[in-house]
């Protein structure tokens, strides 16, 4: 079964022309003195050096945040146990409606399955299932092949997140479904807690009928999210929620406490009903390692936010 982790592609083969910046002899520190010319001689022109070099500018330097190396799993094999952490724990506060259990993920040739059952857990009567890398990644390409779980009460997510269990303050950047209704697409941002402007999108399809790639492009100008490699949502320029810290790559598959059926819904589902991971992958800010979107689209898409226009879509009510 492939799965790799820190394996970028092959580096190509690329010419660099030197460039020979020539000194002119007459701006030398140790330039000698010439002769005096008597009054009476006619005082010959001096022409103006030809530059040798025309000066450019330096590069305004992006702002860089630390960062692990690209990688690219398919999730199907016992590899993922030394990269992955399966999350097992309660969560008494906050909105999740049960613990988190080892048990609730499956792998298969496939990839990975991640469910919520009606069983009772410390933290309520449902478990669900989580996958969190062990390393933090910054600024980058983030891609995910899935479907997401069906029914109502249901959330399947991916996305980054850092908070005050890692010493840090709470920025977070999500790719939400709600079973309730898997042809709507979410993307949320959270800066130090504070969330920005969300937004929610009708797709084209059903997200749970089949496999389908989904992503979003961290950068110090913004965040830009995709389905299917075309854009679908831009933050605005200057947004003062942007996240600033580097965070782990999580996926779960979870149903909340009762405050959040207003939201997600009923939990009306099927117990054991799962959502499915068949790829993840992340390439770091100007890198080209392997991604999600090499194997699933016949043409890689631009990783140019310049390129990018931005997107003015309101979330649909």
């Amino acid at each position: 079964m492939l799965s790799d982790f820190d394996s970028p592609k092959p580096a190509e083969t690329m010419t660099t022309a030197a460039v020979e910046v020539t000194v002119p002899d007459d701006v030398s520190d140790s330039q000698p003195i010439a002769p005096a010319i008597p009054p009476s001689s006619p005082v010959p022109a001096t022409p103006a050096p030809t530059p040798s070099h025309t000066l450019i500018p330096p590069a305004k330097t992006r702002p860089t945040l630390p960062s692990a190396p690209g990688f690219i799993t398919l999730l199907g094999d016992t590899l993922n146990d030394a990269f992955f952490y399966r999350s097992e724990y309660s969560n008494p506060t906050g909105h999740y409606g049960g613990d988190w259990s080892r048990d609730n993920i499956g792998q298969t040739a496939e990839g990975a399955d991640l469910d919520v059952r009606r069983h009772p857990s410390r933290s309520g009567p449902y478990t669900g299932g989580e996958m969190k890398t062990l390393k933090t990644y910054g600024y980058g390409r983030y891609e995910v092949v899935m479907r997401p779980a069906k029914g109502s009460g249901l959330v399947s997510s991916f996305f980054t997140y850092t908070g005050a269990y890692e010493g840090n303050p709470h920025d977070e950047i999500d790719i939400e479904f709600l079973g309730l209704d898997t042809s709507r697409i979410h993307f949320n941002y959270f800066r130090n807690g504070k969330t920005g402007e969300s937004a929610t999108f009708d797709l084209p399809f059903d997200a749970a009928e089949a496999d389908h790639l989904y992503a979003f492009e961290w950068a110090p100008e913004g965040i830009t999210w995709y389905v299917d490699g075309e854009p679908y949502y831009k933050t605005v320029e200057g947004d003062a929620y942007l996240p600033t810290t580097p965070g782990s790559v999580i996926f779960n598959a979870w149903t909340g406490k009762p405050f959040m059926s207003a939201w997600h819904g009923k939990p009306t589902f099927e117990s054991g009903a799962a959502a499915h991971y068949s790829c993840v992958s992340f390439s770091p800010m100007g890198e080209e390692t392997r991604a999600c979107s090499d194997l699933f689209l016949a043409r890689r898409p631009s990783t140019s936010h310049a390129l990018t226009a931005q997107l003015s879509q309101q979330p649909t009510p």
